[in-house]
């Protein structure tokens, strides 16, 4: 058995996602741990295999797991202690936030009447502009998930990797942008970006614990 099927195995036993710690510690429940650094292999695979989707600050869960919970709004997670938790919703809950969704053009429109552009790049094309949630929809309550001070106005590039799944940018209070040291520096260059760089145009007046918990949880420092 390879490692990533051991943990496929080892999420599945713990409801579809796990941390990383959980998942050192039971994988030899069906795979013996080979090699100098066992536990590197197994984060490269996790991080990786696309099988795998990144939900946290080292959580991963099952991809096919994570897009049933986004299509049906089965669930959300919270954070409690300082820990991701998994928490199913109600029908009454789930055909709430049916209506929810619906009004996400809204939540896009807002954030153009706020912003116009994007921040970082410039463009102003409305075609090409993406209303990049902060806290993400499948961490935030119902006000959050419309609350255009939950959203940042970003061109594809920039909303791919400030995405939850990715989390390799984040901002902080004094509008720097922060880029994940996961990222090869060759990479970084062609952002034509720097870290540490100042966007003066970046809103964050209303956004501030938006934007500590996305650096808190979601970005990959």
């Amino acid at each position: 058995m390879t490692y990533s099927d051991a943990i496929e195995k080892v999420i599945i036993d713990n409801g579809g996602f796990a941390p990383l710690k959980f998942i050192y510690e039971n994988i030899e429940k069906y795979r013996i741990k080979t090699g100098k650094t066992p536990d590197n292999s197994i984060q490269e695979r996790v991080q990786r295999d696309p099988r795998f989707t990144r939900i946290g600050k080292g959580v991963y869960a099952l991809t096919d797991f994570i897009e049933k919970v986004d299509k049906e709004d089965i669930a959300n997670f919270e954070i409690e202690k300082g820990e991701l938790v998994f928490k199913k919703r109600d029908l009454t809950e789930r055909l709430s936030e049916t209506k929810i969704r619906i009004g996400q053009t809204d939540f896009k429109s807002a954030l153009i009447s706020e912003m116009s552009f994007c921040p970082i790049t410039g463009i102003d094309d409305k075609r090409l502009l993406i209303a990049s949630h902060i806290k993400p929809w499948s961490h935030s309550d119902n006000d959050e998930r419309l609350n255009p001070k939950n959203g940042l106005l970003l061109s594809p590039l920039f909303d791919q990797l400030f995405d939850k799944n990715i989390g390799l940018i984040t901002f902080t209070l004094r509008k720097e942008i922060l880029i994940s040291n996961k990222l090869s520096k060759a990479n970084i260059k062609r952002f034509n970006v720097c870290n540490g760089q100042v966007f003066d145009s970046l809103p964050i007046k209303g956004r501030e614990n938006f934007l500590e918990y996305h650096r808190n949880y979601i970005f990959q420092g």
